[in-house]
Parts: C-alpha cells; sequence; structure tokens
C-alpha cells in the first residue's frame, strides 16, 4: 500500500515548477500585487513565479501612476524593473464650495 503526503501526489498532479523574480522600482516601498491580487511584499523583493507561465505583475506607490506588466520567468531566475511615474499635483485655486463655509 503506498502512502501519499499530499492530495497532489494521490491524484498525480503534477507540480509547478517555480522560480525566483526579482521585483525591483527606482522608487523603494512599492507594493507588489501578482495575478491582481495583492502580496505582503514591498520591492524590492524576491518572488516566487511558475516558470513558462504568464504572471501579472503591478507595482503601486501612493502619488505615481501603477506599472503593470506580463512576466514570464524563461529560467529559475528573473530580474523585473520599473519606474514609477509621479502624478503631477495640481494647484486648485478658487475652487472651494460655497457650502463648505461654517
Amino acid at each position: 500500500m503506498a502512502l501519499f503526503k499530499t492530495l497532489r501526489g494521490l491524484l498525480k498532479v503534477p507540480k509547478k515548477e517555480l522560480g525566483l523574480c526579482m521585483v525591483v522600482s527606482e522608487q523603494e516601498g512599492a507594493e507588489i500585487w501578482v495575478d491582481g491580487k495583492p502580496t505582503p511584499f514591498h520591492t524590492p523583493r524576491m518572488i516566487a513565479v511558475p516558470i513558462r507561465e504568464d504572471v501579472q505583475i503591478e507595482v503601486r506607490m501612493t502619488g505615481h501612476q501603477p506599472h503593470t506588466a506580463i512576466v514570464r520567468a524563461p529560467q529559475k531566475l528573473s530580474y523585473y524593473y520599473c519606474n514609477l511615474e509621479r502624478i503631477p499635483l495640481r494647484l486648485v485655486r478658487d475652487e472651494i464650495d460655497n457650502f463648505a463655509s461654517v
């Protein structure tokens, strides 16, 4: 009788081969999102990604435009670098709502 340590072994589901992707942004401390889901990681950080599969990586930071890319890691180690564009500040003048007065 064979013993199976995981359900994956019992069902003979092939294990995904994972590689590492170094995610770096010019602005350190940006949030890293993978496939539309937030991760607890911030740049610069090495994350695990499946090899030879498309993965959407998004880098977000307050005050900057988010940067999204589809990454396909061809080997065990890959690298993703981006420079986030700053959202220009706009000076608002003479546009105070009259209802906001005390």
